[in-house]
């Protein structure tokens, strides 16, 4: 099995989580992507950029703040997600289809939901969806504390390692849907 996982936010929640995931679901068949508008990870480099104190290669981010080899980071808005349809639907006009999905960013919300999405405070699944995971600020219960969201990164790495270990996820749907989640009419 080929599995898709897709992690939105690359600050501080989005990167750890990736990182973990990395860590626990290593090995050629599982493909991880961060989407973000922008790589907010260096934003005080920006800053002492701007400002004229540092050349733009002049520092470099804390190591935790990498996200490790494998990973890939795409710079991309999400608009919305289909958590029916298993696709993020980028500003661009493209998507992404998913197998598990971290959300680490206080927007997008999935599409029908309303407010942060509620999970288990353990495992960080959602209550909802059993293939969309939320650390940080993306879920109801956030708490804003470093020690809590590395917590919370491990936590939802080992649960999704166990379920794909244990064939425990649920497989993506790959009909053709519209974009409202609903399967589109069979052709002639």
């Amino acid at each position: 099995m080929n599995t898709r996982i897709v992690v939105l936010g690359s600050g501080n929640s989005g990167t750890l989580a990736a990182n973990r995931l990395r860590r626990y679901c290593d090995g050629d068949d599982v493909r991880i992507i961060v989407i973000d508008r922008r790589d907010t990870r260096d934003q005080e480099t920006d800053l002492l950029i701007a400002l004229g104190l540092y050349g733009p290669h002049a520092l470099l981010a804390p190591e935790h703040l990498h996200l490790r080899d494998g990973i890939e980071l795409r710079h991309a808005e999400a608009a919305t997600v289909d958590p029916y349809g298993r696709e993020v639907y980028l500003t661009d006009g493209t998507t992404v289809a998913y197998d598990v999905l971290v959300l680490a960013t206080g927007t997008p919300r999935l599409r029908g939901e309303r407010g942060p999405l509620q999970v288990n405070p353990l495992t960080r699944r959602s209550l909802a969806h059993p293939e969309v995971f939320a650390v940080g600020a993306a879920a109801a219960d956030h708490m804003s504390t470093s020690p809590s969201i590395h917590v919370q990164a491990e936590n939802m790495a080992r649960t999704v390692q166990w379920l794909l270990a244990d064939g425990g996820l649920p497989r993506r749907d790959t009909t053709s849907r519209d974009r409202t989640g609903t399967p589109a009419a069979a052709g002639p």
